[in-house]
């Protein structure tokens, strides 16, 4: 038996809607989830590009994005190819690793620009 991810309640084996509230489970299989994955939005090659490449595994990528010139290019390109390339080229042992680090690096972009505006909000607040 499996809960609901919207309201917990328990689902019966291959239920596809939860009785209780609802909300539509997807059975999809591991390789559709991992690809679903791979090609999907990555908040930490936007937010923190220099660091995602690096933890990303992708040196080029990397060296491109801290040349001013070709950051341009690199970062839409880190954006919407970073994940699958990490991964086809990373050397990562297992999947998991590599979506673990994926996320690390997603979660440590958004919480980096989190500081950088209470700095900036605690910075002006101090200037008055």
């Amino acid at each position: 038996k499996k809960t609901c991810p919207e309201c917990f309640d328990r689902l019966h084996e291959l239920e596809r809607t939860c009785s209780a509230c609802g909300y539509r489970v997807e059975l999809v299989s591991v390789e559709a989830d991992n690809e679903r994955f791979l090609d999907g939005f990555s908040p930490g090659a936007l937010l923190w590009t220099q660091v995602y490449a690096f933890g990303s595994r992708l040196y080029f990528w990397f060296i491109m994005s801290i040349i001013p010139i070709t950051w341009f290019v690199a970062l839409p390109i880190l954006i919407m190819r970073g994940r699958r390339w990490s991964w086809k080229h990373g050397g990562w042992s297992s999947f998991e690793e590599f979506k673990k680090r994926q996320m690390m690096l997603d979660r440590i972009s958004i919480a980096w620009v989190f500081i950088i505006i209470v700095m900036i909000i605690a910075w002006r607040a101090l200037a008055k």
